[in-house]
């Protein structure tokens, strides 16, 4: 997510962001456990839309072979020809069917039903499967509600957090390390017209539905800490998840347009207003659709993606639309990080143009600031270079943005700097290293007013006032920048490849990045990272890193 701390901003956009920047929260967590009831992990406030849906008949859900060639033939239309075994490695990562309807006739109301299915990676025997209702909390500020759940077929109770935001499902039987579990969930999400929170990533503003975090979604399971049950601050990412594997039949109302995570490989006609998509994906961490009448789409080729560019149609033909630019941005964009850090696999990536003040990314898609879709403005460059980032480092390489937020938007902030290298690489105007000299001047002058120098790995929850932005979003591109100067530009960029490609995929913790560079370089860096990043040997690791599909990948 760029929030405004990219230096290209003009003042208009910095007191939105900065307005966002001093929210804070207040909440305390625990860690799950390992037991049919959770522990409560938030502080208790009234949920935004608290009148009950009328009851509707369970949507059916097909069968699903999840080992069945014919299955994971259909993820792998989403993915670039050279990438497409890459879904055989996936067979046993979190798996999801979802079938859903999006109803506009008030609010925004999602009813769905979803088949999951959910391998034990850890080596541990667990009694309970942890679920993230990520509308209750209130970062999202919806309402998520679960009708009904079964585990291998077995009706099941599942247990709550206070605000309903974390959902334990008891399982019938402990599950074994490398045994699966089939859940069938039947739920729905309202999202109240008008409803803007978390910097526009979720709701129904302006005829456009932000739907991301949108369905039940499995938690992580960690050795030794258990289930991750931690309340999101609102300053930051709400999101923590492994890769998986999506099969998504959304019905829409037919005049609407819609853009998802993967890609769409059925479109069906109902004949009576409504138009179903078929949309699957590849290995991906989450899943995000948007939908408005108010949509066009435009599209480019590079590299064997195909960079859609959604914009609103209605201001399509003023001169100041930026559809073009942003055409020409996601594309370079693509194009550089592909040669810099390392191929993007996907079929197709969304850049979405977004009632958001900034910009927020969501695997193969990315929504953007509606304020900066405009020709000529600076900052649309910067946060499509941003948001693009981080289909690399976030998407692909994951991490727990909302404990280490470091490992994604400190990184994808030094990507813009990437970006303005290669792009302006002949322009005497050393747009460059502006770029950089902006980011030194910041934090150095953050740090100057007597504001704490704040370590890079801390949870987004432990920043104080200003500091989130100020350290995450300025310091750790400066890190980077000091990474350089020590080792060289090249070892930099030869890094951070090697960093991709090992855990692309994966879930990285903040010891890979030093052990990546350190290997790398040949050089001991635990003092340089110790005085700029903290502590990284105490992260937790997830238990897909102990999973069989992913030391075969890493093989």
């Amino acid at each position: 997510m760029n929030k405004g701390f990219s230096l290209k901003l003009v003042s208009f956009f910095c007191l939105l962001i900065l307005a966002g920047i001093v929210l804070s929260g207040c909440a305390t967590s625990a860690q799950a456990q390992q037991a049919p009831t959770l522990q409560p992990t938030e502080t208790a406030v009234p949920l935004t839309t608290p009148t009950a849906l009328p009851e509707v008949a369970p949507i059916a859900l097909p069968e699903v072979n999840w080992d069945d060639p014919a299955v994971l033939a259909a993820h792998k239309k989403a993915m670039k020809p050279a990438f497409e075994s890459d879904v055989d490695r996936f067979v046993k990562s979190n798996r999801y069917l979802i079938i859903a309807n999006l109803d506009l006739s008030k609010d925004a109301v999602i009813r769905g039903a979803e088949r999951v299915r959910y391998t034990n990676q850890s080596n541990d025997a667990l009694d309970i499967v942890v679920f993230r209702l990520y509308p209750n909390g209130p970062t999202l500020g919806g309402r998520s509600t679960v009708t009904s759940i079964t585990a291998n077929g077995v009706a099941v109770e599942p247990s709550y957090s206070t605000l309903r935001s974390v959902m334990g499902v008891p399982l019938p039987e402990p599950l074994k390390p490398g045994e699966s579990v089939e859940f069938k969930i039947d739920f729905s999400v309202v999202m109240t017209r008008n409803l803007f929170t978390a910097y526009g990533r979720f709701g129904y503003v302006n005829d456009v539905v932000s739907s991301t975090s949108w369905y039940p979604t499995l938690s992580v399971y960690e050795p030794e800490h258990g289930w991750w049950s931690e309340l999101p601050n609102p300053n930051g990412d709400p999101g923590y998840s492994e890769i998986g594997l999506y099969d998504v039949r959304l019905t829409v109302p037919s005049d609407l347009t819609v853009a998802m995570s993967g890609t769409i490989i059925e479109t069906t006609d109902n004949g009576n207003g409504t138009t179903t998509y078929r949309d699957v994906t590849g290995p991906m961490r989450d899943h995000a659709f948007q939908a408005s009448k108010r949509y066009m789409i435009t599209s480019q080729d590079v590299d064997g993606t195909t960079v859609n560019v959604v914009s609103y149609k209605d201001r399509a033909a003023l001169k100041t639309d930026g559809t073009q630019d942003a055409l020409k941005f996601g594309v370079q964009s693509v194009d550089i990080y592909n040669q810099v850090f390392g191929e993007y696999p996907y079929k197709e990536l969304d850049i979405v143009q977004n009632p958001t003040p900034s910009g927020v990314e969501f695997p193969g898609l990315v929504q953007i600031a509606q304020t900066a879709w405009m020709k000529g403005q600076p900052y649309l460059e910067i946060v499509i270079a941003h948001e693009v980032g981080h289909q690399w480092f976030y998407g692909l390489v994951g991490n727990n943005q909302v404990d280490h937020p470091w490992l994604d938007e400190s990184l994808t902030s030094y990507t813009e700097i990437v970006y303005m290298r290669a792009y302006y690489a002949n322009s005497p105007n050393k747009e460059a290293q502006k770029h950089e000299d902006a980011y030194k001047r910041d934090y150095n002058g953050y740090t100057g007013s007597g504001q704490a120098d704040q370590p890079l790995n801390l949870p987004v929850k432990n920043y104080l006032s200003q500091g989130y932005g100020a350290i995450i979003y300025r310091k750790g591109p400066v890190f980077y920048l000091e990474l350089e100067r020590l080792l060289g530009q090249d070892v930099v960029y030869k890094a951070l490849n090697v960093y991709f490609e090992r855990f692309k995929y994966q879930v990285a913790v903040s010891a890979d990045v030093r052990n990546v560079f350190e290997e790398v370089s040949s050089k001991d860096l635990h003092e340089l990272f110790k005085e700029w990043v903290g502590i990284v040997d105490a992260d937790p690791i997830p238990s897909t890193r102990l999973g069989y599909y992913v030391t075969e990948a890493a093989s």
